[in-house]
């Protein structure tokens, strides 16, 4: 009985345990449910648009000029002994720029002023013979003819006499000739002469001095904008003032005002030249460099105003973003007008209630679509 109730108990155990593995491999074999994937979150800045005014603005490319350039050129000739400035060095008006040799110069000059001493001597001579006759033509004890030559004589002393200061002036001005000096204050060239060098009246400059200060600036427009700005009473009218901007980007901080208009629309170009002028402390500007000139050529308009970077184009039409009280984001389409300093005139389904995405605009078309979700940060 008793071996009978261990076997009963034995096939019980079994059982059980066939159960509880079978249970368990049910459980193992039983798939699991799919996590559902995250949608990405981005980070986007919005703003609301303001009205403003913005007016339309015209470019167009410029080149710099000097103020005044004069070169120096020799007045005679001569080998360059003296070289007395470095290239490219600020000059003063009368500094000596280079000395010539002046030998010959200092001779001829020598040999003029005896010649002016021997002219004088032979005045002084005749003067004094007609001094002396006329007295004793008056007593009748000379005769008129004897006067009269003597006065003739003492006229072509005189002349011989102008002739020979003259000469003393003309080889006293050769002599200075010998020495250049710089004919204005500026910023003097490279120098085209050096010591050694032979010169004369016919060479070439032996160096240029341009004045930067104030500096010219020389641009052309079209004849379409001369007439759309309108004309000489418009912005680019004698005495407005226009901005520069530089080569790197940069706006200079000094205005340039126009100074004249050319008379004439070149037939080549269809354009019309205008000069300006404008501040250059420190000569940061250089001729030959080339700006951006920059006018408003209409007034200013009240209009609502977005940052550029919130426009996207997407198959030639226009959208902002725009973010309900949810920040759920959709896509509203605009028309843009003038653009200002960064900012652009926008109509539409938009006001200055709208929350409209100015940075991640990108990220906000993937929410819109239902890809992503936003974080907006102020």
């Amino acid at each position: 009985m008793r071996a009978l109730l261990r076997v009963s108990l034995r096939c019980m155990w079994k059982k059980l345990m066939f159960g509880v593995m079978v249970a368990v491999l049910a459980l193992s074999c039983r798939p699991e449910k799919k996590k559902e994937a995250a949608l990405p979150v981005y980070t986007v800045r919005v703003a609301h648009p303001q009205y403003g005014e913005v007016a339309q603005y015209r470019e167009w490319i410029g080149h710099l000029e000097p103020g005044v350039t004069a070169a120096v050129l020799p007045q005679v000739s001569g080998y360059v002994v003296q070289r007395l400035f470095t290239n490219g060095a600020d000059v003063k008006k009368g500094q000596v720029l280079y000395r010539l040799d002046d030998a010959l110069y200092r001779q001829a000059l020598a040999r003029a002023k005896e010649q002016q001493a021997e002219a004088l001597a032979n005045y002084e001579e005749a003067r004094q013979n007609v001094e002396y006759y006329r007295p004793l033509l008056k007593d009748g004890a000379v005769a008129k003819q004897t006067f009269t030559e003597a006065q003739r004589r003492m006229e072509a002393a005189d002349a011989a006499l102008q002739a020979a200061k003259a000469a003393v002036m003309q080889a006293q001005t050769n002599l200075d000739y010998c020495t250049l000096s710089s004919p204005m204050d500026g910023v003097v060239g490279f120098a085209r002469a050096d010591v050694g060098s032979f010169v004369s009246p016919s060479s070439e400059p032996m160096v240029s001095i341009s004045s930067f200060q104030p500096i010219r600036v020389v641009f052309s427009i079209s004849e379409q904008d001369w007439l759309n700005q309108g004309g000489s009473r418009g912005a680019l009218r004698p005495g407005a003032e226009v901005e520069l901007l530089l080569a790197n980007g940069e706006h200079y901080p000094f205005p340039a005002v126009i100074s004249g208009v050319d008379n004439t629309v070149s037939s080549s170009t269809g354009t019309l030249q205008l000069d300006a002028h404008t501040q250059n402390p420190g000569l940061l500007l250089r001729p030959g460099m080339f700006v951006n000139v920059r006018a408003r050529v209409t007034a200013p308009q009240r209009a609502l105003l977005l940052p550029s970077q919130a426009i996207t184009s997407i198959q030639g039409n226009l959208f902002v973003v725009e973010l309900d009280e949810h920040n759920r984001a959709s896509l509203v389409p605009v028309q843009c007008g003038l653009s200002q300093n960064g900012m652009v005139a926008v109509t539409g389904a938009v006001s200055e209630a709208s929350r409209v995405v100015v940075s991640g605009v990108q990220q906000a078309m993937m929410a819109a679509s239902g890809r992503a979700a936003l974080r907006v940060v102020p």
